[in-house]
């Protein structure tokens, strides 16, 4: 196994120095800026880009402070998963970089990309490198590699498999932090469980669903939707938690989206959390 990660964190402090902070050319030069926008098919706007210098601004210092330990945070998420996934011989690509203040880590097109604006600290950075690890090697395992894309069940899978990782890995921090990334969430995580029946019956009703509104709905903050945000994680990794009493990670990270597919449906079918047996 190799890890191979491009750091691009000093050439936005560079371009950040200068004294007519040249845009253009920055993201000219460094196109992978712009790629929570471009992986899902959007350009950037105007009103957008003075958003986001807005945060540059708000998260300056976090950026300065974060800019030596970026790739740190990646090879040691990597030194962890690895081996519990059994994926030595899969080579890990990443990018540690300045984002558009809009996701704190993804991975597309193979590469796993850490946003170091929307990090808070090392506990953050601990959990999202460990999940975002995960997905980089959940994907190609299979026999039949995971596409970037698929329907809301896939999603659901494979948030799931990411979060339950790193609530194993990393078993002192609590459900909420790993489902947020930090502190502050044990509210969300109330009014999940209060509300998990009627997901999992709504999640079933859409799981072959491949329209981007019916993903927002459980699993972005964007999204309209009658059910806490991003509760699709929440259930997803109840499904992987329950799932973990009778397989090990290196087979759930190597199910085809089939299989996947299949284990959730029957899974939503039960529609009993109360049956699950899963730690809450």
């Amino acid at each position: 196994m190799s890890v191979t990660v491009r750091d691009l964190v000093p050439a936005f402090i560079d371009f950040w120095a200068s004294a007519d902070r040249p845009w253009d050319e920055y993201i000219e030069k460094h196109p992978d800026v712009l790629n929570d926008l471009t992986r899902s098919g959007r350009t950037l706007q105007e009103a957008q880009r003075e958003k986001t210098f807005a945060a540059y601004e708000q998260f300056a210092d976090r950026i300065r402070a974060n800019a030596p330990h970026a790739t740190r945070w990646i090879e040691q998420a990597a030194d962890r998963v690895v081996p519990l996934l059994d994926a030595g011989h899969i080579d890990i690509d990443g990018v540690a970089m300045v984002g558009l203040a809009t996701s704190n880590g993804w991975v597309a097109g193979g590469t796993l990309y850490l946003a170091v604006e929307l990090i808070p600290d090392e506990r953050g950075a601990e959990i999202l490198g460990a999940h975002e690890i995960a997905h980089a090697l959940q994907a190609p395992l299979p026999e039949q590699p995971w596409p970037d894309e698929g329907p809301l069940g896939e999603d659901i899978y494979s948030e799931g498999f990411a979060t339950a990782l790193t609530a194993e890995l990393f078993p002192q921090y609590t459900l909420a932090e790993h489902l947020w990334f930090g502190p502050g969430y044990d509210d969300w995580l109330a009014d999940c469980q209060r509300q998990e029946a009627a997901a999992r019956a709504a999640i079933l009703g859409n799981l072959d669903s491949e329209d981007d509104d019916v993903i927002r709905r459980f699993l972005t903050l964007s999204g309209k939707s009658e059910f806490p945000q991003r509760i699709g994680y929440y259930v997803g990794t109840r499904l992987i938690q329950d799932l973990r009493r009778e397989h090990s990670w290196p087979d759930l990270a190597r199910w085809s989206t089939a299989r996947a597919m299949h284990e959730l449906r029957a899974w939503l079918t039960n529609n009993d959390p109360d049956d699950a047996g899963v730690p809450r």
